[in-house]
């Protein structure tokens, strides 16, 4: 085949259909089955989990079934005299199991959800994972393994083209590109996945329909192959080399892209830019390959050079690409100046990928082409993917986080060395290991973290699910960051972060036990402690922020907390689909919306799945944040939630301007509330110091926050998309914040007040003992709005001066509107003394306007005595 000697029994009189045509139709094979395997692991992953135990597992089940399929189907093609019958049939056969797959998903994932259990060991829940996708992907996965060599196949009998493997492979992978591209960018979340689906299954039935038009089978019968069980020592060097590289060559892409996530933003569009990149470096690489075949001349002399050369190719393609990565810190940031981050992300992607794919597209098709003499195409295939299935568990739990990054890609630069073709070409070039070794070595970590010269690195963590850092800033506060770019909380935010624990606490007012979705620094989860006897479940996806905790003074066992509370490393979708327990209250802690996942946590099934496990009193509260989010995708968020909880209500978390946080609150009953409610609720007097500390000691304080109930809420969110698992608009809607410029989080606070207008009714029972107490919340709510109102466009940085003269006014007229208005008053007490050093006259009359428009409130009066004594 590769001297272009034609088989006499592939030769007929045939009228040759467009070779265009042809290689059309085998890109738009690959475009249907890329696009097929990234949907299949999103839809997948909401029973099996996001753990990267469940993520890595589903891909090597893919793998595997591809592998499973080349194997299989390889002797069958080889003696074929009909391979387009065989392709048509693979075609239909992945188009059909498509569409079924649509009608047993729901059903799987629910079984399966409950088969793994809320608290599987390590082993149960990879061996679920891998080997029901396994099963239920692989009529699907048989087929599409058995794809590419059919093609060769039918390309052979048809044009009698020896040398086909490298363009055919070029185009499939194409194909690929563009099933990646446009299935992230365009059509999942245009049409969602079921209609996804089904565009892809159409595009199965194109290539069948189209391969059964214009192909006519006028050909002698093949030929049976030679017997290929003497395999010399080459033949198995050659399957080895095969296996390696297929290992290699994906260990090397889960390696980058964990490194790339700690540069570049982690959402759904990151990967498919650098799995784009990575398919169109191998496209490339195989299509230079094919052009220049001609010029490699016949005999294993020469192929072993061109063996040798690339491999060299690759490992120093490979070292360009770890220093593209250290240079990433800088690249990417100056393009995203710009304005446009996608263009950044996809730059850093191709100068850590391209080079090295190239020469690995190059490298498998050099292979393959002999391979397929052989042993036939379908074992080349077989080999090559089964080293592939294997390298994401390999690489990204075992290795990356015993070793660290640095020694692992050590590590798959020297694995190449196993590939040259004989020992005395791999003693030749000992000097240029020694050097690349060096390199290694002597470069910095392979840890991004961006932080404050005057900032250091607490502890740092290449776990199996992200690099975790903590960070202690110039004050002494720590910070919990994970992939360098989503900051967990830290000491800095405990005041808020508290809050997030205290208001659906004290909104349910009895609660017996709690479940955290998302624990971060567990500062907000330690604050259940001050809740005598209740019982906590903490789940995280990331299992390294568990061992951070003690790190922000959170440990559960060595404090004074009982009863001690469950920490489990899950993923919220799965655990709340797989557990059994009922709860009082559920908390959804922040969860960036942007993230890649993320989303998943505010769809439809999840919010009704969170119903499922609250106690018939029980209530949800779902934390925002609208620092992070812009107002369209929060009325997406809103209008979800209400579908399972339509009488739910809409809370500020605290009056900071700069991360306002909202909370979604909603339950099985009508959630109304009475005076008094504290007094008669909270009697703990741990609890009591606690909450004068976290300024909620009073039911004005406590719901002073609340924004809105059903009513407004329907009529704010108006109609529009629903988020759920088969449109998940979030997912997709979400990072176009994160790559743009937004306003200030504050401007879209004030959009939120303008159009929110709460009314009391909404909030408590309509009883006489709440009539004067409704009063005070109207006014309180209407202070609060000019609070916030006032502060939009101070600057952080301003005079003293020039903030009085900003705020005076506007907060003495929320005082006079509601005098227990505390954050008023607070505020003006601190301008008063700031202003002493500055302008002791304005000081004085500051806190005389104080003292007139609040005179029920003392310190006022007892701070200008203390200042001038009057």
């Amino acid at each position: 085949m590769m001297n272009g000697v034609v088989n006499p029994t592939l030769t007929g009189t045939v009228r040759q259909p467009s070779r265009l045509l042809f290689y059309g139709v085998v890109m738009v094979s690959g475009f249907a089955g890329l696009g097929y395997q990234m949907l299949w692991t999103k839809m997948l992953a909401v029973a099996l989990g996001h753990e990267i135990l469940a993520v890595l597992a589903v891909v090597a089940a893919f793998f595997v079934g591809l592998s499973l399929g080349a194997f299989v189907f390889s002797e069958r093609l080889r003696r074929s005299t009909n391979p387009a019958a065989w392709y048509i049939a693979m075609e239909l056969v992945i188009a059909l199991w498509a569409l079924l797959m649509m009608a047993i998903l729901p059903d799987f994932n629910s079984w399966i959800a409950h088969w793994i259990g809320a608290e599987p060991s390590h082993w149960r829940h990879w061996s679920i994972a891998f080997f029901s996708s396994l099963l239920l992907l692989l009529p699907a996965t048989l087929a599409m393994g058995a794809t590419l060599p059919a093609m060769e196949r039918l390309c052979v009998a048809r044009y009698h083209a020896r040398e086909s493997v490298a363009v055919l492979y070029a185009n499939n992978t194409a194909g690929a590109v563009l099933g990646t591209l446009l299935t992230t960018f365009l059509l999942i979340p245009w049409l969602g996945h079921s209609h996804t689906v089904i565009l892809l299954a159409i595009a199965n039935v194109f290539c069948a329909t189209t391969t059964l038009l214009w192909y006519r089978q006028s050909v002698s019968p093949a030929e049976a192959p030679r017997s290929e069980h003497q395999y010399r020592l080459t033949h198995r060097h050659l399957l080895l080399v095969l296996f390696l590289t297929g290992f290699l060559g994906i260990g090397y892409e889960i390696l980058m892209v964990r490194l790339l996530s700690q540069v570049l933003e982690n959402t759904v569009y990151t990967f498919a830019s650098v799995l784009a990149v990575y398919l169109l470096g191998v496209t490339i690489g195989a299509a230079v390959y094919h052009h220049r075949q001609g010029a490699l001349k016949p005999g294993d002399d020469h192929w072993n050079i061109w063996l040798t050369r690339l491999l060299l190719c690759i490992g120093l393609s490979m070292l360009t690409g770890i220093a593209a990565l250290y240079a990433s810190e800088r690249i990417y940031p100056a393009i995203t100046q710009t304005g446009n981050a996608i263009l950044g992300e996809l730059v850093v992607a191709a100068s850590v990928f391209l080079l090295p794919t190239f020469f690995m597209g190059a490298l498998f098709s050099h292979l393959v082409q002999r391979a397929a003499i052989r042993t036939g195409l379908g074992i080349a295939l077989g080999v090559n993917t089964l080293g592939a299935a294997l390298a994401p568990f390999c690489v990204g739990v075992l290795l990356l986080p015993a070793l660290g990054a640095k020694p692992v890609l050590g590590l798959l630069l020297s694995a190449y060395l196993l590939c040259l073709p004989s020992a005395r070409n791999a003693l030749k070039y000992i000097p240029v290991i020694i050097m690349a070794a060096a390199l290694l070595w002597w470069a910095p970590p392979l840890r991004f973290i961006s932080i404050a010269a005057d900032s250091k690195v607490l502890q740092y963590r290449d776990g199996v699910m992200a690099a975790v850092a903590v960070v202690e800033d110039s004050n002494g506060h720590r910070h919990l960051k994970v992939n360098n770019h989503f900051t967990m909380g830290g000491t800095a935010t405990r005041f808020s972060d508290h809050r997030q624990s205290h208001l659906p606490l004290l909104l349910h007012g009895a609660p017996r036990s709690a479940l955290y979705l998302g624990l971060g620094t567990g500062i907000s989860f330690e604050a259940a402690r001050f809740y005598p006897g209740l019982e906590t479940t903490g789940v995280d996806l990331i299992p390294e922020t568990l061992d951070m905790m003690p790190w922000f003074g959170v440990n559960p066992e060595a404090m004074n907390w009982e009863p001690k509370p469950r920490l489990l490393a899950a993923d919220a979708r799965r655990f709340v689909l797989a557990d059994q327990q009922q709860y009082d209250v559920i908390i959804g802690e922040i969860f960036h919306p942007s993230r890649d996942g993320a989303g998943s946590l505010y769809t439809l099934e999840q919010f009704a799945a969170i119903r499922e496990r609250l106690t018939s009193e029980g209530i949800f509260a779902q934390w925002l944040p609208l620092f992070q989010l812009d107002l369209e995708t929060l009325q997406t968020i809103i209008r979800t939630f209400m579908q399972v909880y339509p009488d739910a209500q809409l809370h500020l978390g605290h009056f900071s301007l700069q991360q306002p946080i909202l909370c979604l609150v909603g339950a099985k009953r009508n959630l109304r509330f009475d005076a008094n409610w504290l007094v008669n609720r909270v009697f703990d007097p741990t609890l009591q110091q606690e909450l004068v500390r976290e300024r909620l000691n009073s039911d004005l304080a406590l719901f002073g926050g609340y924004l809105a109930g059903a009513e407004t809420l329907h009529a704010y969110v108006g109609d529009g998309p629903i988020n759920s698992d088969d449109h998940p608009v979030v997912t997709y809607s979400a990072p176009h914040f994160v790559y743009s410029d937004p306003a200030p989080p504050a401007h879209r606070l004030q959009q939120l007040l303008d159009q929110l207008q709460p009314t009391a009714q909404s909030l408590l029972h309509t009883t006489s003992d709440n009539r004067e107490f409704s009063e005070q919340l109207q006014h309180y709510w209407q202070a609060r709005n000019l609070f916030l109102q006032a502060g939009i466009d101070v600057k952080p940085n301003d005079t003293i001066s020039n903030l009085v003269t900003q705020t005076r006014e506007p907060l003495l007229k929320a005082l006079s509107i509601s005098p227990q208005f505390e954050p008023a008053y607070r505020a003006l007490m601190g301008s008063a003394q700031a202003m002493y050093e500055v302008d002791r006259y304005q000081s004085y009359q500051l806190l005389s306007d104080l003292v007139q428009t609040a005179p029920e409130r003392k310190e006022a009066a007892q701070l200008r005595y203390r200042l001038f004594g009057n």
